[in-house]
């Protein structure tokens, strides 16, 4: 009999679930285009992606597991197409990670129907979550000075991880936004300054 994690992993390997899984995001997506997150229900997911309620609770407990999932799985493809698996830091990867973010963030803006309500925590949760762990990749294999005050990587990749999702959400919600292109220079040096105790 397979453990349960053993289920898991193959659970992940299987073709079927990834198909169900890619169906279910692509009809939430959909519907957020249409309406606010809250009006939008399970069997409205379900309906969309042609599959039954049953299968949408095998894969997902709620609709919110579901969002937290889709909003991971898209800012993860984005910023892997900008910044591929095992790019290091720098100035300029740092600049593509705001913008790239800034984008993500303008662009659910301008698909999703407002009030954004419920999906605004889930979705700032995931991308925080995800700029953890690229910027604590880069910082990780830094060398420390032995500082007492210095920062761990750990708590320099929280604190830009904020300061990067802080500076999209504040610019994209701006009337008329500046070019991201011109608003990232102008950030960068702030974000900068939050890792360079870690990576001076």
């Amino acid at each position: 009999m397979l453990t349960k994690l053993s289920e898991t992993a193959t659970r992940k390997l299987d073709p079927r679930v990834k198909r169900s899984r890619k169906l279910l995001q692509q009809a939430l997506i959909e519907l957020m285009a249409e309406k606010n997150f809250r009006a939008i229900s399970v069997r409205d997911i379900a309906a969309r992606a042609t599959l039954n309620r049953v299968t949408f609770y095998a894969h997902f407990p709620d609709k919110h597991a579901l969002l937290e999932y889709t909003i991971r799985d898209m800012i993860q493809a984005r910023l892997r197409s900008e910044l591929p698996e095992g790019s290091s830091f720098s100035l300029e990867n740092l600049a593509t990670l705001l913008l790239t973010v800034c984008e993500f963030v303008s662009e659910m803006d301008r698909n999703c129907p407002r009030p954004h309500g419920q999906m605004e925590p889930l979705m700032e949760k995931q991308i925080k979550a995800e700029l953890y762990e690229i910027v604590r990749s880069w910082l990780i294999d830094l060398p420390l000075d032995g500082s007492r005050h210095q920062a761990t990587s750990e708590q320099a990749a929280m604190i830009s991880s904020w300061g990067i999702y802080g500076a999209a959400v504040q610019w994209s919600q701006q009337k008329q936004p500046e070019p991201a292109a011109d608003f990232v220079p102008r950030i960068l040096p702030l974000i900068l300054a939050s890792l360079q105790t870690t990576a001076a």
